[in-house]
């Protein structure tokens, strides 16, 4: 009796198995999550199914600069040029809203190391215009001998661009973003040599011409030194030059120092001169001298002071200006930044700048 009972449960049992085996769970198929990438440094994590290992940042930015402090805000600031017939420029206060996206990438291949990097700026300014560009795009490929850079980034010849957060009356600085293609070859022992082709029309030159670059580059452990020559289109066929040496000492701790000269004959916007002042047809020649120094207050504060002096000589006529720019940042997490800035500006036309300026920037 107690077989025929145990026989009967075990047929039952059977018969509920393949009812009760469609109600359990699948084991799901591994997920390929998005992993960091260590090899290319902090914040890369590799795109799933692929080589590529990608870095997402940005920051946020709101400007203000002052009016110039040495007028009334109704004052005209160079009385001169409404004198001889220009028009007047008012006195106004500079401020805006910013918004940046970085995008980079990295892939390793047995060709070469593929390096892609493109910003995004969005920018509201205090009268009201809304801008969209793409602010720096390139892709670098890298090579054991060195590396091949494309795109629409820092020309090769700009070294020291100042440290200046904010720079109220603005320093004589070349920073100028061409389209280009440059070979830099690694020398070994810290030296580099630099070829570029870049677009001339980017500083004022002719159209559909070319600006040739070269640059000797030296990092070591005290710091770094550049020397760069060109040659720019100015007018069809005819070329002018410009030449630059800077250096930049990093071995004291907690304090980096910069000082630059540049020349330019027929190249003006090489050393930081407006062209649509100063006219390279004209026979425009002159020099800039520069620097800056930064360091650290405290574990939160830091304070930079950048200073210039340009001489333009256009025929009869000789252009001069000094400008200095200092600002404290006050970091109280990463990312976050408050900053206050001061300069000061005077040209030999007798325009003399005094201007503030403060700044709120988040990075990510």
């Amino acid at each position: 009796m107690n077989f025929k009972k145990i026989a009967l449960a075990a047929a039952a049992a059977a018969a509920a198995t393949p009812a009760m085996a469609a109600d359990l769970p699948v084991v799901a198929e591994p997920v390929n999550y998005v992993q960091a990438c260590d090899a290319f440094g902090a914040g890369y994590f590799q795109v799933p199914g692929k080589d590529t290992c990608i870095k997402l940042g940005g920051r946020i930015r709101t400007n203000f600069v002052s009016h110039n402090l040495n007028h009334g805000l109704d004052d005209v600031t160079n009385p001169e040029e409404v004198d001889a017939g220009k028009d007047a420029k008012t006195n106004d206060y500079k401020a805006y809203a910013r918004g940046y996206l970085y995008f980079e990438s990295m892939t390793s291949t047995e060709f070469a190391t593929i390096e892609t990097y493109t910003a995004f700026l969005a920018n509201h300014d205090q009268d009201g215009n809304d801008t969209v560009i793409i602010d720096d795009v390139y892709v670098q490929l890298g090579f054991e001998s060195g590396s091949l850079l494309i795109g629409d980034t820092l020309s090769q010849f700009d070294a020291f661009t100042g440290y200046t957060w904010i720079a109220p009356v603005s320093q004589n600085f070349s920073e100028t973003y061409p389209l280009l293609i440059g070979y830099t070859a690694d020398l070994g022992n810290g030296l580099s040599l630099t070829a570029s082709i870049e677009d001339s029309t980017e500083r004022g030159g002719a159209n559909n011409r070319a600006d040739f670059v070269g640059a000797l580059s030296v990092s070591q452990g005290w710091g770094s030194a550049k020397l760069s020559a060109a040659t720019h289109a100015y007018d069809g066929n005819d070329y002018g030059y410009a030449l630059s040496a800077s250096v930049t000492l990093t071995a004291m701790e907690g304090i980096e120092a910069s000082f630059q000269a540049q020349y330019a004959d027929q190249a003006v916007s090489y050393i930081g001169a407006d062209t649509k002042i100063f006219s390279d047809a004209a026979g425009a020649k002159g020099f800039n001298i520069g620097g800056g120094v930064k360091g650290d207050l405290s574990d939160k504060v830091s304070a930079m002071l950048d200073f210039s002096y340009m001489s333009i000589d256009v025929g009869a006529t000789d252009y001069d200006r000094t400008g200095i720019d200092a600002s404290v940042v006050y970091t109280p997490v990463t990312g976050l930044s408050f900053a206050v800035a001061a300069g000061w500006g005077d040209d030999s036309n007798d325009d003399e700048e005094t201007k503030v300026g403060a700044r709120i920037q988040y990075s990510f």
